[in-house]
């Protein structure tokens, strides 16, 4: 599933990302105690980007958030890098 359009400038596909060449990408840092998971999804035309952290001395007494599940299609134990969804945020 798609996740919703990012706020800004309008992107040149119009209200439905349906066309839109989206990219994925996640980081994961380690230091010590502090872990730190990055998603970020963009699109190649527009440069629209949504992008959401999650930081391990951040969390919320009983969160259940799981930063490593992707935020935009709900995949999880992805590796670290470009596209670890492997196309899966790209399709409608």
């Amino acid at each position: 599933m798609r996740p919703p359009k990012p706020t800004g400038k309008p992107c040149p596909q119009g209200e439905s990302r349906e066309r839109c060449p989206l990219v994925c990408k996640y980081n994961r840092f380690e230091a010590d105690e502090l872990t730190i998971d990055s998603w970020e999804l963009k699109c190649l035309d527009c440069g629209q980007r949504e992008t959401i952290g999650y930081r391990s001395d951040e969390r919320e007494e009983g969160e259940t958030t799981d930063p490593r599940r992707c935020p935009f299609c709900g995949l999880t134990d992805l590796p670290v890098g470009k596209n670890p969804c492997d196309g899966r945020c790209e399709t409608p």
